[in-house]
């Protein structure tokens, strides 16, 4: 089905991290290295919740914003930028006097608002939740990245993904968006033989504080409209929710686990493989 879809658009801009490649152990990986940073206890809640979380039965969930201010989870509709409701970690509601009535992406800064976006980032609020500063966790993810290149079973080749992309990009712009580093990028790319596809490569994008200047830059450049543009990737801040709000399809990469999004123009789907 995905394949139709790409294919119906004349260009097609892809996500890197977590969509051109298999696998979800690498959220695990940086699970258990976050929590060397704790006491045993501490390690048994952070697991705890961490599984809650998997199961969809807890505040912290994909599409939420962690208020790193406050230590609170907040819904935001992504559409009218507006945040809606304040859970804590017993997924009580909480009044908030002093916070603002919208959040637009400009305003993540990663730090008081953390838009939990993709698998990377419930790790991230438990962590912040634990008290581990971010400096830290950063230095934990920049470790699971590398162990990522160094062990086995961490970057796996989506099935027929190769072969598909071969098969179309001379007929069709691929783009590949990224907030990797260019050196990173460029390395993963070739690893999974795919960087003879692409036309271009944006990285160190930040998204999604600058994905619609992206996603604009792209349809300005190669004079496409945005119906005729498909994003792809599994982070719903980062990529999907901004291409629907420029008029764009998008195929969004998540777990059957997350709520469905009602939008002609999205389909979700657990891997490119499907």
């Amino acid at each position: 089905m995905y394949n139709r879809l790409i294919e119906s658009h004349q260009v097609a801009i892809f996500d890197l991290d977590g969509t051109l490649y298999e696998g979800t152990e690498h959220f695990k990986l940086h699970t258990e290295n976050l929590k060397a940073h704790l006491n045993e206890q501490e390690q048994q809640q952070f697991q705890a919740i961490y599984d809650q979380i998997q199961k969809g039965n807890h505040p912290v969930q994909i599409g939420k914003i962690y208020d790193g201010k406050r230590d609170l989870i907040w819904t935001w509709d992504p559409f009218t930028e507006e945040l809606t409701e304040a859970r804590n970690w017993d997924d009580e509601v909480v009044e908030v006097s002093d916070a603002p009535k919208n959040i637009k992406a400009a305003d993540f800064d990663f730090n008081h608002w953390v838009p939990i976006g993709d698998g990377w980032w419930p790790p991230y609020a438990i962590a912040r939740h634990f008290g581990i500063a971010v400096d830290t966790i950063q230095e934990c993810y920049n470790k699971t990245k590398e162990q990522m290149s160094e062990l086995d079973g961490f970057l796996n080749q989506t099935p027929g993904l190769k072969e598909y992309l071969a098969s179309i990009h001379q007929d069709h712009t691929l783009i590949v968006c990224t907030n990797s580093d260019e050196e990173d990028a460029k390395r993963l790319l070739k690893f999974l033989e795919l960087d003879d596809y692409f036309v271009e490569l944006i990285s160190w994008a930040r998204k999604p504080v600058f994905t619609k200047q992206h996603f604009e830059y792209v349809l300005d450049k190669y004079q496409v409209k945005p119906e005729d543009t498909i994003s792809i990737g599994d982070n719903f801040m980062n990529e999907i929710a901004p291409a629907l709000q420029l008029g764009m399809s998008a195929i969004w990469l998540t777990d059957s686990q997350v709520k469905p999004v009602n939008d002609d123009r999205l389909l979700m789907v657990e891997t490119l493989a499907q």
